[in-house]
């Protein structure tokens, strides 16, 4: 019978963790914003992801520095871009980018799941979440050319729909006029 107060015991010592966790998946992000890492070559304010939760506490999600454009959604999923690898050149440009960009998204449950641009585009422009938290839509290209546009489901990850190549703005399918410039895409 000496079971019962080790058990208790060991019960009453982890309750306080154990409250502290629950109260963390209970608050939601609230807010988020991007800690600037300086680069003497980037106009664009790039650096970590931080976010303020519901409860007031906040975090800075990731360490690389290779992130901009941050938002959060209704549902309290957080996403950003995070710039594709990059290298470093003789010359005025300092550095050009040889990989992918990718839109990461945390969710309330702290998975994240990771989005490609359109095809073969290798930049993120703009990108947005869309029906409710429930898509996403991102706008991206290549080093020259036009815009393409692709919505994805953010739980399966799978792509809804899309549009690449030269497509007038009157064409495009609402969801990706979220994010189309009307005077641009013409």
């Amino acid at each position: 019978m000496r079971v019962l107060p080790i058990l208790v015991a060991t019960l009453s010592v982890l309750a306080g963790p154990l409250q502290q966790v629950l109260a963390d998946q209970q608050s939601t992000a609230k807010d988020v914003s991007i800690i600037v890492v300086p680069r003497p070559d980037e106009s664009r304010e790039i650096g970590n992801v931080k976010v303020t939760f519901s409860d007031g506490h906040t975090e800075v999600l990731t360490h690389t520095g290779d992130c901009y454009d941050a938002k959060v959604s209704p549902k309290g999923n957080v996403g950003w871009i995070r710039v594709g690898k990059t290298e470093s050149v003789p010359g005025p440009r300092r550095t050009i980018q040889t990989g992918k960009d990718s839109l990461v998204v945390r969710l309330p449950d702290g998975a994240t799941k990771k989005f490609p641009p359109f095809g073969e585009n290798v930049f993120i422009s703009n990108w947005r979440f869309a029906d409710d938290g429930k898509t996403l839509i991102i706008k991206s290209m290549g080093h020259h050319g036009p815009s393409s546009y692709v919505q994805y489901d953010l739980a399966s990850g799978k792509v809804i729909d899309s549009r690449a190549g030269y497509t007038p703005y009157a064409e495009l399918p609402p969801w990706a006029k979220l994010l189309a410039d009307p005077v641009a895409d013409e």
